[in-house]
């Protein structure tokens, strides 16, 4: 037995144009019907129709409350300014988007210092056949009150191949480079090499925040806003991640 179809007998808003759609459904079969052709919501115009219907049959011996009705009016103006504001914020929010990614897109082939803690090594061929590494640069930021900073480069098997340490004092957040070779002065292989950066505060040890050096390929659209590709297969950088432009 199928649920019958809302009537201006069960749906007093029905017959006003405003009446919200009913769906009813059986075993093996469904049906839907929005009856009184309205619409799907009730906005300010769905309230006037409301308010003036009510005035129009109201009892003449005891007419509706003023105060009442104000307070009605005054609700249903917040709930209509609400909506503009949602509107609006919402044509901001896009735009903001837009001119985020147009900024981000400028940065394609640009060399940045971004928040991360693994960077990629390269190997070139100099003219003598020898093999050299890129290096590789990063950034640290400094706790307050730290008396020394270090900062371990490990490469992909978990071994540490350097050990840097980086000034305490000047600047908050200090670079530091390593020229890519390996303690017996051979250039370390490609590949992906992560950092590590451990401050001594208070006479403790505390972890610290480490930048990388890359070369921000492309950017991608994310609903989180641009999202900059780093070449050597690097996580994906948000552009709130960059610190700094180096080239």
């Amino acid at each position: 037995m199928s649920t019958p179809p809302v009537t201006n007998n069960t749906n007093p808003y029905a017959s006003l144009g405003i009446a919200i759609g009913n769906t009813g459904s059986t075993a093996g079969s469904s049906a839907s019907s929005t009856t009184g052709g309205g619409a799907q919501s009730l906005n300010m115009d769905s309230f006037m129709t409301l308010l003036t219907t009510q005035l129009q049959n109201q009892d003449p011996t005891n007419p509706m409350d003023n105060s009442q009705m104000v307070a009605q009016l005054a609700q249903f103006s917040s709930l209509e300014g609400i909506n503009q504001l949602n509107t609006t914020v919402s044509g901001f929010q896009s735009t903001l988007q837009a001119n985020q990614v147009m900024q981000a897109a400028s940065l394609v082939g640009k060399a940045a210092i971004v928040k991360g803690s693994t960077g990629y090594l390269y190997n070139t061929q100099a003219s003598d056949g020898s093999t050299q590494a890129s290096g590789m640069i990063g950034a640290v930021d400094v706790p307050t009150g730290a008396t020394s900073v270090s900062v371990n480069i490990t490469n992909s098997a978990g071994q540490v191949v350097k050990t840097l340490s980086v000034p305490t004092t000047g600047n908050a957040r200090p670079t530091f480079s390593w020229d890519g070779k390996m303690p017996d002065g051979g250039p370390a292989p490609a590949g992906t090499y992560s950092f590590s950066a451990n401050a001594t505060v208070d006479g403790k040890g505390q972890a610290a925040q480490t930048y990388v050096g890359a070369v921000i390929q492309s950017v991608g659209v994310t609903s989180n806003g641009p999202q900059l590709n780093l070449d050597g297969g690097l996580p994906a950088a948000q552009l709130s991640d960059v610190v700094e432009i180096i080239g």
